[in-house]
């Protein structure tokens, strides 16, 4: 059974979608991992945005960079939280959205546990 939903709380899944050099296979292993991430937060009651799920179409692709990035921006600015995915540091777009939450004062997770660990505190104080 699913816990209650934090309502309060929408985290932004941030981290590499494309592979450089267009490497068709890491894109897709990308995309398979946020979206581990995003059912985890889904099973944990976590509100969250996974924008990976739109590079599983390959016409996404067909859109401009800077699009998505502006798109990503606007979507950072309704979430709550930044959630970092494992090698987000090796990704321009991840780099920038980390830049923009920190410009904007959004809360940023590093990793799952964090943010696990964060609502685990949340839980427990307000016992």
């Amino acid at each position: 059974m699913t816990p209650p939903f934090h309502r309060g709380m929408f985290v932004y899944l941030s981290g590499p979608i494309t592979a450089r050099e267009g490497r068709i296979v890491e894109d897709e292993e990308h995309v398979a991992a946020a979206a581990k991430v995003y059912f985890e937060c889904l099973r944990s009651g976590i509100v969250a945005f996974c924008p990976h799920l739109s590079g599983a179409f390959p016409s996404a692709f067909e859109i401009g960079y800077d699009v998505w990035i502006e798109y990503d921006y606007a979507i950072i600015d309704r979430c709550t939280h930044l959630l970092m995915l494992p090698g987000w540091k090796t990704s321009r777009g991840a780099l920038l959205e980390h830049q923009y939450a920190l410009d904007t004062g959004k809360g940023i997770f590093e990793s799952l546990d964090d943010l696990h660990a964060y609502l685990h505190d949340v839980r427990t104080s307000r016992r």
